[in-house]
């Protein structure tokens, strides 16, 4: 009983240290991995509750800006209900961290998007998405999108 008392303490540090060793740059793709995994999955609280109350986004797909959380939620539901079946996946993936609270992911990507009737739709671009930390928390503030040429 005492051996594996010992072992699960010694997990629970290992568990503890290896978070503690996390810098801004894993904390960050963490954050990203998350917004991948609500967006395939559809999960309009989750994707909206990354971002920061007054985030921007510039779509690959949508003519103009996307200003403000209410609005990014409203793009977000949209995009869902058009396209139920949606796959993103990124591709050289680069992180940067400045003075510890700002963050800049980019990347190329390749999204699948399945609307009602099944037709699919399929969007080769570049992604630059900036993360500020707000607390203990990584916050995304800006994200732009483009098609690649």
């Amino acid at each position: 009983m005492r051996e594996i008392s010992g072992l699960s303490m010694l997990l629970l540090l290992l568990g503890t240290v290896s978070i503690a060793w996390a810098g801004p740059a894993e904390e960050i793709a963490q954050v990203d991995q998350q917004a991948i995994q609500c967006f395939n999955e559809g999960n309009l609280e989750k994707c909206v509750a990354l971002y920061a109350d007054d985030a921007v986004s510039i779509s690959a797909l949508a003519p103009f800006r996307i200003e403000g959380k209410e609005a990014l939620q409203a793009n977000y539901a949209g995009a869902f209900q058009s396209f139920p079946t949606r796959r993103f996946l990124g591709r050289q993936t680069a992180i940067r961290v400045y003075g510890g609270n700002t963050g800049v992911l980019n990347r190329y990507y390749t999204a699948t998007l399945v609307d009602r009737a099944g037709n699919a739709t399929t969007v080769h671009g570049r992604q630059s998405v900036t993360f500020v930390r707000s607390g203990n928390e990584w916050r995304i503030v800006d994200v732009h999108t483009s098609r690649l040429p």
